[in-house]
């Protein structure tokens, strides 16, 4: 189980600074002019939570009582920002270390077919997508031996700890949810590949220990992502990332020989999973790793999920393996 608080607390802690302006192409819509507004965003939150951003924009946005609300959505450089993956990860991947990160609001001319609605109820919806995704994690870890067993208060819990940005509150529940099962490993580590925003991402079955060994960063991405890593004589150090790659994960790129069950305890987001972002990749190579396929391990049978848990596709979370 994650035991080293200081570093949970550090990865907690991981901030964003980000300069949030109206677009030029939606600025003749707004009601009136706006100022930029200038915040440090927790890593782990996700776009459509920050409440202070909201109520900055909220008085110049039109309203039209007899049709839906506007979507309002986000871009970097004409990159749409997908609101159901963290801050951390959406900067690590497009953000190019520049501070602040400058993102536009956005609230015409909506891609479709690049982000998911939120719908009226935007709170609700990310919540959903939120705590599907914790379900899913924790069919990978213990087959649901834990989740199934958490009270729905204490869903409620996890999901207010993260949303009020409350550390502790956070992990007094989710620390069950990084237990070993009878000392024991996980049996699948949850995570997540990226090497485009808008491509598929990459998971797959992957173990945190074969046979008597502890599997590392560098054999999950030798074995799921193909060309990050190149092999070397050291036994020591058996992978070096490739030149002209970079890997992030939580911002900074672990040295290839950690194993993955220390940092999917340690590193993995609000959700439980461990994003990893691969940057440089060649794009045949990043194109071939990224296919559709089936995975029987992550999610339960429908007849076996409990009771009161989300719809994946009410949910708005897209399915294992998959970007809309």
């Amino acid at each position: 189980m994650a035991n080293d608080r200081e570093v949970l607390r550090e990865v907690w802690e991981g901030r964003v600074p980000i300069k949030f302006s109206v677009s030029d192409d939606d600025t003749n819509c707004m009601i009136s002019e706006v100022k930029p507004y200038y915040i440090l965003v927790p890593r782990m939150t996700y776009l459509p939570l920050l409440t202070g951003l909201k109520s900055h924009f909220n008085q110049c946005i039109p309203r039209d009582p007899t049709k839906p609300p506007l979507e309002v959505w986000y871009e970097y450089e004409n990159t749409p920002l997908k609101w159901h993956i963290p801050i951390g990860v959406l900067y690590d991947m497009v953000g190019g270390g520049k501070l602040p990160w400058e993102v536009k609001i956005r609230i015409s001319n909506f891609p479709a077919d690049k982000l998911l609605t939120l719908g009226t109820n935007v709170d609700e919806t990310v919540k959903q997508s939120f705590v599907h995704n914790v379900k899913e994690a924790g069919y990978m870890k213990h087959q649901g031996a834990v989740w199934n067993h958490l009270l729905p208060a204490q869903t409620v819990q996890l999901w207010k700890g993260l949303h009020r940005d409350k550390f502790d509150e956070f992990w007094v529940v989710n620390h069950r949810l990084m237990e070993h099962i009878n000392n024991e490993p996980y049996q699948y580590i949850p995570f997540r590949i990226y090497t485009d925003l808008h491509r598929q991402y990459i998971q797959k079955p992957f173990k945190p220990r074969i046979e008597d060994n502890l599997t590392t960063l560098g054999d999950l991405l030798n074995k799921c992502l193909p060309g990050s890593v190149t092999a070397t004589e050291d036994k020591e150090e058996p992978f070096q990332v490739t030149e002209g790659v970079t890997i992030r994960i939580q911002g900074v790129c672990p040295p290839l020989v950690t194993p993955v069950q220390w940092l999917s305890e340690h590193l993995s987001h609000a959700d439980n999973f461990l994003y990893i972002v691969a940057l440089g990749m060649p794009k045949v190579v990043a194109a071939s790793t990224s296919q559709p396929k089936t995975t029987t391990t992550t999610s339960p049978p429908p007849a076996t999920e409990p009771t009161g848990t989300p719809d994946p596709q009410q949910a708005a979370s897209p399915p294992p393996g998959s970007e809309s």
